[in-house]
Parts: C-alpha cells; sequence; structure tokens
C-alpha cells in the first residue's frame, strides 16, 4: 500500500499542476473557477493520501468527509457558461484540456477502486472507495462540461440537465 500511495499523492500533485496550469490560461471565468476547484480538490486529495501514509486515517477521513465542493455539483455553472459564452460551441482546444482532465479523473477513480478492492483493511477500504468516488464524481463534472462545450444549447434543454446532480445524487 505504501508505493500505491506515494505513486497516488504524485498523481494528486500532477492533477493540481494541470489544472491551475489551465486556469491561467482560460479567459472564461465559470470554467477558470471550476478548474481552480478541481485544483483544490486535488490538494485535498493529496493530504487525503499524505494522512494515510503518516497513519493517520482519522485525518485521511476528515480530509474527504464534506464530499467535492458544492459548486462542483452546480447545475447554475452550465447556465452561466451558456451566457458568458452566448450559447455557442467551444472550439478544439478548450475540449481538449477537458479531454484531458477526462483521463485524468478517470485514471484516478479506476486506480482508487482497484486499490480498495485489493485492501484488507475495512476502514482503508472505505476511505479508498470513498475517495474514488469523488473522482467519480469529477469524471461525471466533466463529462457533462464536455457534452456542454459541444452543444451548449442542446445540453441546456436536455435531461441530463434537468436532472444534473453529482453521479451519487448530492
Amino acid at each position: 500500500m505504501a508505493d500505491i500511495i506515494d505513486y497516488a499523492m504524485q498523481m494528486e500533485l500532477d492533477g493540481k499542476a494541470f489544472y491551475e496550469k489551465h486556469a491561467a490560461a482560460t479567459h472564461q471565468p465559470e470554467l477558470k473557477k471550476i478548474l481552480l476547484q478541481l485544483a483544490e480538490e486535488e490538494q485535498k486529495h493529496y493530504l487525503f493520501f499524505k494522512s494515510l501514509k503518516d497513519g493517520n486515517q482519522r485525518d485521511a477521513e476528515s480530509k474527504i468527509a464534506a464530499g467535492p465542493t458544492a459548486a462542483l455539483n452546480s447545475k447554475n455553472l452550465f447556465q452561466q457558461l451558456a451566457e458568458q459564452n452566448g450559447g455557442t460551441a467551444f472550439g478544439e482546444q478548450a475540449r481538449s484540456v477537458w479531454n484531458q482532465a477526462l483521463k485524468i479523473e478517470e485514471k484516478a477513480e479506476k486506480l482508487y477502486r482497484d486499490e480498495a478492492a485489493r485492501e484488507t483493511d475495512p476502514n482503508r477500504k472505505k476511505l479508498l472507495g470513498r475517495i474514488a468516488d469523488e473522482e467519480k464524481t469529477h469524471v461525471y463534472l466533466i463529462d457533462n462540461i464536455l457534452s456542454f462545450m459541444v452543444d451548449p444549447q442542446g445540453f441546456l434543454d436536455s435531461a441530463n440537465y434537468r436532472n444534473f446532480m453529482s453521479w451519487e445524487g448530492r
């Protein structure tokens, strides 16, 4: 487990750097806000794994007790993006960044689910499952952002938008 923790800590720091880099490069305030919130989430996940590495499971649990940032679960962000962008589709470069973000989050979720499946300690298994769930929430958000970027008005008219919430029902 120690090797996976070191790897996960580095992966979370790399994710944070990715989000911060692209937040600095975007001119759309709502997308910048989401990227910065994802960077904060990656920092929180880094601290989660650092607490696990230090043997402090209680502190690790407190790092993820609140779940992902509330704004990441807000369907209002899509309405704000539509208003800012005039309802036009986003360019390939913007979509490329979000496709990369989707791969980062999918990789993290898979890694943490796989590690949770191998974990024998029930508490650590539960914690790894919870961090995987947070990554799944990020996957869900980013997947919806990508759908929105291709066809903003179509997305706003869709059931995905009308029923938008995190995948776990928050």
